[in-house]
């Protein structure tokens, strides 16, 4: 059984990242330049640069989750809406809809260099901001869906998105404190 899951895990994997590697390139190079950028930025010559850069990044990631949640889409003859919770996750995994996996992992995906970079951009953010922050954007794009009838209306997906940038949030604080640490070191 265990050996089963883990291969099936990896084919999911694989699938994925053979279906989406232009958002999976995005992002990854959206998130590894951005942390790259800001070590640098960390030097006492670059700090006046780091606010403005990392609200840049976080204009960057709102025009980058409404281009791919809103922009190429097509528009259908009726209002779509799932109301639903856990539905998605239901259908990936008991009845193995791996589509559904993937748009759950892309929704998650999306939102976490939101969380990333609101955590550095506006200092001191706590969990519960970044929480608002991408509910209050994830709702504003699912009801445009409904409303201009370009997707499914899902509190699927706003759930995957909170959930992303709450990790995003995670992994800025887990960088942060390893930083911290290694600097006590020397």
């Amino acid at each position: 059984m265990p050996v089963s899951f883990i291969s099936d895990a990896f084919h999911f994997l694989w699938m994925y990242i053979r279906q989406y590697y232009g958002l999976m390139i995005f992002l990854a190079a959206f998130v590894v330049c951005y942390i790259l950028l800001m070590h640098r930025l960390n030097s006492p010559l670059f700090n006046k640069l780091r606010e403005p850069t990392a609200l840049l990044g976080f204009g960057i990631e709102i025009v980058t989750i409404v281009y791919f949640t809103l922009m190429f889409r097509d528009s259908s003859s009726a209002h779509s809406y799932e109301l639903e919770l856990f539905w998605s996750y239901k259908e990936w995994i008991i009845h193995h809809n791996a589509a559904l996996g993937m748009e759950i992992l892309n929704n998650i995906l999306l939102f976490f260099p939101l969380g990333f970079i609101m955590t550095d951009a506006f200092r001191k953010c706590p969990l519960r901001i970044v929480c608002l922050v991408s509910l209050i954007l994830s709702g504003a794009v699912e009801c445009c869906q409904l409303i201009f009838r370009l997707g499914l209306f899902e509190f699927d997906d706003i759930l995957n998105n909170v959930l992303g940038a709450v990790l995003g949030w995670c992994v800025f604080h887990l960088l942060k404190n390893l930083r911290s640490r290694k600097r006590r070191r020397k």
